[in-house]
């Protein structure tokens, strides 16, 4: 059995709220919802598989400037694609491609450039992929696996048998 009250001591209550035991078990119980699905909770999109059309088009952004993250060692890999918002069409077609793998539509950004001989606004589009495990054979190939996390994009020493024609389009 849980001692709440050892759990809630009188230090760690908000004060001027009057905590019964059910109000407190319920807090507790809440909470350890919450840890347990956050550490166990998968993506329902994480079976998904590229389609060959799919593969040849990131190879080709890949050369270009699109990235792919992978925030921690055990994480799976995301494609984070960002253009200037000349390319607004461009990084929109892109989107349509690849929407089934995405959380969310591309977003407009702006940033200021305030050094002395510039003081421009930029604006850009991005959008970003969810962290899916049919990325990582993508973060393996093109980033040094010495520098897991920084970002250091390599060329493949197989890059001729990697190229087609569609993906040389992008």
């Amino acid at each position: 059995m849980i001692n709440i009250n050892k759990i809630f001591s009188s230090a760690s209550v908000i004060p001027g709220i009057r905590w019964n035991r059910r109000i407190m078990y319920n807090v507790f119980l809440q909470d350890s919802m919450n840890r347990i699905n956050r550490f166990y909770r998968t993506s329902s999109k994480s079976h998904l598989q590229l389609t060959t059309y799919l593969d040849e088009i990131i190879i080709g952004t890949i050369l270009g400037d699109m990235s792919i993250e992978k925030p921690k060692p055990n994480s799976n890999s995301r494609l984070q694609f960002k253009q200037s918002i000349i390319n607004k069409v461009y990084i929109e077609h892109l989107y349509s491609l690849f929407k089934d793998y995405c959380g969310s539509e591309p977003k407009i950004m702006s940033n200021f450039d305030s050094r002395p001989n510039k003081n421009k606004t930029y604006s850009s589009i991005k959008f970003q992929t969810l962290s899916l495990p049919c990325f990582n054979k993508y973060r393996e190939l093109f980033y040094n696996s010495s520098t897991e996390g920084v970002g250091v994009k390599i060329i493949p020493s197989d890059l001729e048998n990697l190229l087609t024609p569609i993906s040389l389009a992008y």
